[in-house]
């Protein structure tokens, strides 16, 4: 009897040690949250609740209204360039006067959660804008005209648990003046343009003392930027005209 003890003491012994062993590593593997470092690389102060997947850009044919799918980027954390084919030549100039021009981004972005909202909070604002410069943060239509604030921007219930996925549909308007290169009109843009989920709650947080969080970047619960750039189209005529 005393033998059989001591065996089921060794045999319980053993079983806890595993158990003990497997909870030290479960424990030091680190939380599987991303983009949550601040644009000046420092860690937020809350976790992140998503993380961008990828979002698909298609060009919408103005004379027949629909989408052309043959003109078609797609955008990833890890690939953010994507180009603009220009259908034919003038298509995007809006005032040949002014030089103005106005090229409308249609997409679908997906997006997954990586960690679970704060209790009772499911609403969101999907925020487009436009970083011209390291610090500055703008309306994505254009470097000049400030973000709208986030009580002037419709919300969203995104209700998906982690590692599930959420898509949306987005229209990214690039605007500005062109310019007359030979053949071939110029449209210049900007570099950083970014897709934002804010969570509403946490940006009222973050935005509060002790935090103070100023940038859109660092109060969203992902981040992805993207550079777009436009391939023009050739003027035809012009080249036979020479």
């Amino acid at each position: 009897m005393k033998h059989y003890t001591l065996l089921k003491l060794a045999a319980l012994s053993a079983i806890f040690l595993t158990a003990m062993a497997f909870s030290c590593q479960d424990h030091n593997i680190p939380d599987p949250v991303s983009n949550c470092n601040r644009i000046d690389g420092t860690p937020r102060a809350v976790n992140c609740e998503f993380e961008f997947v990828k979002a698909d850009f298609f060009r919408v044919d103005y004379y027949s209204g629909k989408p052309d799918t043959t003109r078609y980027g797609t955008v990833t954390p890890g690939q953010p360039d994507v180009k603009l084919i220009e259908p034919q030549y003038g298509s995007w100039v809006a005032s040949y006067i002014s030089q103005f021009f106005y090229i409308g981004l249609q997409g679908k972005v997906t997006i997954k959660r990586i960690a679970p909202p704060p209790a009772g909070s499911n609403k969101y604002i999907l925020r487009k804008d436009l970083v011209s410069s390291p610090i500055a943060e703008y309306d994505s239509r254009s470097g000049f005209f400030e973000l709208e604030k986030d009580e002037d921007l419709p919300q969203v219930t995104i209700d998906i648990p982690v590692g599930g996925t959420y898509t949306y549909d987005v229209t990214y308007d690039f605007s500005g003046r062109f310019n007359y290169n030979g053949d071939y009109l110029d449209y210049p843009l900007f570099s950083n343009y970014y897709l934002l989920v804010q969570n509403v709650k946490t940006s009222q947080m973050l935005r509060g003392a002790p935090y103070n969080y100023q940038w859109y970047r660092d109060i969203a619960e992902a981040r992805m930027s993207f550079n777009p750039k436009v391939v023009p189209h050739v003027c035809v005529p012009c080249r036979q005209s020479q």
